[in-house]
């Protein structure tokens, strides 16, 4: 909930920052700046609804141990946080892992392919074509190598610290 107790409405305030930033960028002055604020303004919002979906897995492991049932927890998430609510399903699968015996309320790491594109091999043959060619860009050195631009940027900013 937002102050005043107005549920949170992501699409509406996106909208409202979608319209801000046309006729922001119709005046031509100031543009990535206005990206920038809009763009930080949006994650906050989306960290927010982030946030208020993991308050209420925290709302219903408290009500679990209370020995409230689905229906109700539900009920009690619905008046709290209205339209924002987790829907009834959702909310029937963290009481019966809670029931279960769970006893984080973030989701699980989920399983599947890791990353290989900034392992060692990867790391090793970037640094070696910045320090042949430090004037190079990540898109330029992403072609060279056959890797995705985002992996190069992740290899230069996270492992190189360039």
């Amino acid at each position: 909930m937002l102050t005043g107790g107005a549920p949170l409405q992501l699409s509406s305030l996106y909208r409202t920052h979608l319209t801000f930033s046309r006729s922001q960028t119709a005046v031509g002055e100031g543009q990535t700046s206005c990206f920038i604020f809009l763009w930080n303004a949006y994650s906050r919002i989306v960290k927010m609804e982030i946030d208020q979906k993991l308050q209420q897995r925290i709302d219903i492991k408290f009500l679990v141990k209370l020995g409230k049932n689905g229906p109700e927890i539900h009920q009690m998430l619905q008046q709290v946080y209205g339209q924002c609510a987790l829907k009834e399903r959702t909310v029937f699968k963290w009481v019966q892992r809670f029931r279960e015996g769970r006893e984080d309320p973030k989701y699980d790491a989920r399983s599947g392919r890791p990353s290989t594109s900034s392992g060692n091999e990867n790391i090793d043959r970037v640094r070696s074509v910045v320090l042949s060619d430090r004037r190079l860009t990540a898109r330029m050195i992403a072609e060279e190598l056959g890797l995705g631009k985002s992996s190069v940027h992740t290899i230069l900013t996270e492992h190189l610290d360039t």
